[in-house]
């Protein structure tokens, strides 16, 4: 059956991922000098706060799915869910401090630099509402 822990842990592992991965292209807006290389990165960024979310639901219904099967046997992934919980706290304290940083980064561009992830980020609140879910899922308190 399904180890929905390990799968929610893969979860996370892939935030963290892609807050870094917007992260570094964060920092090739800041140093490039071409207007092409900013449209690029922006659009990179954009799809990795997207991906972001969308992890961060995966990490909800997961969570969701261990309670659901809560208590079946072998579709019971609870029994398994303390080895993950260990491995999961410096992965969550990360977490925590990388949304911080990824917010400040994103506070800091410019309309030149970052004007594309500027109205994305007004529009659609993406990585407020990862956070929310995160919080929901008993993730990031």
């Amino acid at each position: 059956m399904t180890d929905y822990a390990k799968r929610e842990r893969k979860a996370l592992d892939r935030i963290a991922k892609k807050i870094s991965d917007a992260e570094s292209h964060l920092t090739k807006i800041e140093d490039s000098i071409d207007d092409k290389k900013h449209r690029t990165a922006q659009h990179e960024t954009i799809k990795d706060i997207k991906s972001i979310l969308r992890h961060a639901r995966k990490v909800d219904k997961d969570e969701d799915k261990m309670e659901q099967f809560k208590g079946e046997g072998p579709k019971d992934s609870t029994k398994n869910h303390y080895v993950y919980e260990q491995e999961e706290e410096p992965v969550i304290n990360d977490l925590k401090k990388d949304f911080n940083e990824l917010d400040d980064k994103l506070a800091k561009l410019n309309d030149f630099n970052g004007g594309d992830i500027d109205a994305f980020r007004t529009e659609h609140h993406y990585l407020e509402k990862a956070q929310d879910i995160l919080k929901k899922a008993g993730k990031l308190n």
